[in-house]
């Protein structure tokens, strides 16, 4: 049967470029934004906007400017938007004929109409490297940055198996490189998750909850280590059996090769009854390797739960501490709190309690006086009130440890306060009987 598979899927590029700062005149502050992200631009000539990276050089002409925000910054105009979304499109459509070629419903098809779907989709996908390559190449550094990232060499490696199956004539989807090459392109449905705030915080909170539960769960993997290793050796010498010569193998009671012919195949046995698989192609056979698979099955349980019950509090403080202080987390909300600060008291836009922007009438669209203020000074700026919410969520992080702790400390004291009753209830009606007898 012909082969049904496409050729090659290109990932989409996930370019980590700065987006840079937006220049203008001296009447108008850096990094100055509106509550609805737009620029403060003003409609005389000398006031149109260049935008500049990290190193400090424009991005060039005006089609590499409209280019790149239209490939990388979706927010920017309608036409960006529909670009994003087609991108978006073609990417879960391309996933989605990965998943459906396998099916063997569809194996009946011809493969003419496979490699059409295929020679159309690395088509579009190869115009669009093409264009995030001369998007990001106003700087020679800046284009290696984005070609040289893990994405960008995984969108191209996810284009090449289809062109080199052209140039070699030969179908490439039975060789077992370029299937690992075509399965990057499955990544690409990850791509549009990247303008997901939600999805962001939730992956930036997973891992600081792997960072802050690091100790925890290293000492947890080692005490595991050490349990596989030591029963393993333990089933491995009770169930091995007996060594036939003739077959240079273990013989068990039955007379059949033993499974457990090696420590590493019973430290897979071992695994499987630790993480409750049990997948029931190994079992031991003796009444002592049984009973030694007793205590493996209940370490099973708490391996589970406890790693669950530590990163499961974790997530929880963490998140609870990052939504609370997400509005003066996001990098509009720093930018305003530069436009708040004393270096540029005149254009502080007030918040609610809520966290929302009260415009003022006229505010954003009156131009008024101000004394410039350098770049480092603003970044110094930021970076003090990141500082300050941080040391903010930290001290509400631990005052509510220390509410949790006096909670709990009361409750203590509690359960002593009435155990000591009782003994004073016991007490009492000692002395009372000793007295009666006395008497």
């Amino acid at each position: 049967m012909p082969s049904t598979r496409p050729t090659s899927i290109p990932l989409d590029a996930f370019p980590f470029l700065s987006t840079g700062t937006v220049r203008n005149d001296d009447d108008q502050p850096p990094f100055t934004r509106s509550p609805l992200g737009s620029r403060h631009d003003s409609h005389d000539d000398h006031d149109a906007p260049s935008l500049s990276v990290h190193e400090g050089p424009n991005i060039g002409p005006p089609w590499r400017l409209y280019l790149y925000n239209l490939l990388e910054r979706p927010n920017s105009s309608p036409a960006a938007v529909l670009v994003h979304v087609l991108i978006t499109v073609l990417i879960v459509f391309s996933a989605l004929v990965t998943i459906l070629e396998t099916v063997p419903a569809f194996h009946s098809l011809p493969g003419g109409i496979w490699f059409g779907i295929e020679t159309s989709l690395v088509a579009l996908f190869t115009v669009e490297y093409i264009a995030r390559c001369a998007a990001t190449s106003f700087s020679w550094s800046a284009f290696f940055g984005w070609a040289g990232s893990f994405l960008g060499i995984t969108d191209l490696l996810a284009i090449l198996p289809y062109y080199i199956e052209i140039a070699l004539q030969k179908d490439t989807s039975t060789l077992f490189r370029f299937s690992i090459l075509r399965t990057f392109r499955l990544l690409r449905v990850f791509r549009p998750f990247r303008y997901n705030n939600t999805l962001l915080l939730t992956i930036e909170v997973m891992y600081l909850s792997f960072r802050r539960s690091q100790d925890a769960l290293l000492a947890l993997g080692f005490f595991v280590l050490m349990v596989v290793v030591v029963f393993s050796t333990l089933i491995y010498f009770i169930e091995r059996g007996t060594w036939d010569d003739t077959l240079e193998t273990f013989i068990n009671s039955d007379g059949d090769p033993s499974q457990f012919a090696s420590i590493p195949a019973a430290a897979w046995f071992v695994i499987v009854t630790i993480s409750t698989v049990g997948y029931g192609e190994m079992t031991p056979r003796s009444f002592l390797g049984r009973l030694i698979t007793i205590p493996l099955l209940l370490f099973g349980l708490l391996l589970i739960a406890l790693p669950s019950f530590v990163l499961g509090r974790e997530f929880s403080m963490i998140w609870n501490d990052m939504t609370s202080g997400q509005i003066l987390r996001t990098p509009f909300m720093q930018s305003e709190l530069v436009r708040s600060s004393p270096l540029d008291p005149a254009l502080a836009l007030p918040v609610s309690r809520d966290g929302q922007f009260t415009q003022s009438p006229g505010l954003l669209s009156r131009r008024r006086p101000r004394q410039h203020a350098s770049e480092e000074h603003l970044h110094a700026a930021v970076a003090t009130e990141s500082s300050a919410i941080d040391s903010t969520c930290e001290h509400d992080q631990t005052y509510r440890q220390l509410v949790q702790s006096q909670t709990a400390l009361e409750a203590q004291l509690a359960e002593l306060r009435a155990a000591m009753d009782v003994q004073g209830t016991l007490l009492r009606r000692i002395m009372e009987r000793v007295d009666a007898k006395g008497s």
